[in-house]
């Protein structure tokens, strides 16, 4: 009896001690963060950092979600994955496997009904507020997605949010009427531009792989919008009104991304 007593006198300590040792250690589980929202690291974020900080950032109040996406959170040999995700799901974005052949689109697209196909594009009906997806190819290798939505189809206001809540605005064309973004990953250029087609006015949302080229992928722009009609001249005025009213609300430019030209 008097050996069991000290048997458990021994071992109560060591009991109590490893209880607090795990109380103590902060739980550096992974996180799903809203865009704007942030997240306070236990033990404080003194010598934390973000592989993505156009992702996520680390300040002394914590870790931001900046855009929709993932990075990791780093200290030494300690980390956590962030996983943002955004408050506006507006339309649903295109394949962007870029290089890929029709019949990944097509597979991708299962959902959607095929509307027309020539050697270099592909065209479906969307889904609202989508009117069409597009795809274009070079060498029968996807290289341009894109995305057709009437502007009486989705406020202007929402649209921006959407953008902005995904991509890095990085230059504008006036004279053009389009907006140049990057994505968070820096894997995507889009090019959002006002334009009118069958005599309304649209935004023709595309698609690119992100080279670090400082030009637009025109031709193949040019191409899809040749298949799907010719732009009309007489309503100039309104898309320049519209594209106007869209420069007053959209995000403060980053001219430290400024790689679309």
């Amino acid at each position: 009896m008097k050996k069991l007593l000290l048997l458990t006198l021994l071992i109560l300590p060591l009991a109590i001690a490893s209880c607090g040792s795990d109380n103590d250690e902060p739980n550096y589980s992974n996180q799903t963060l809203a865009v704007g929202s942030v997240y306070s690291i236990p033990g404080g974020s003194t010598g934390w950092t973000s592989d993505n900080e156009l992702i996520a950032s680390v300040s002394t109040a914590g870790v931001k979600a900046e855009h929709v996406g993932e990075t990791y959170i780093r200290n030494g040999n300690k980390s956590f994955k962030v996983t943002v995700t955004p408050k506006y799901n507006t339309y649903e974005i295109p394949c962007l496997q870029f290089g890929a052949s029709k019949s990944t689109v097509k597979s991708f697209m299962s959902g959607y009904t095929l509307a027309s196909e020539t050697d270099k594009i592909l065209l479906y009906t969307g889904k609202y507020p989508v009117s069409i997806v597009g795809y274009s190819f070079t060498n029968s290798a996807l290289t341009l997605s894109s995305v057709i939505i009437p502007i009486t189809s989705v406020s202007m206001d929402e649209l921006v949010s959407f953008m902005a809540e995904r991509y890095i605005y990085v230059t504008k064309d006036e004279e053009n009427n389009y907006f140049g973004f990057l994505s968070a990953d820096k894997q995507y250029i889009i090019i959002l531009q006002l334009e009118t087609m069958n005599s309304q006015v649209v935004y023709f949302i595309s698609y690119a792989k992100y080279t670090g080229s400082s030009s637009a992928p025109s031709q193949s722009m040019k191409m899809m919008k040749r298949q799907l009609a010719p732009a009309s001249t007489g309503a100039n005025a309104e898309v320049k009104a519209e594209y106007s009213r869209m420069l007053d609300i959209m995000p403060e430019m980053k001219t430290e991304y400024n790689t679309i030209k």
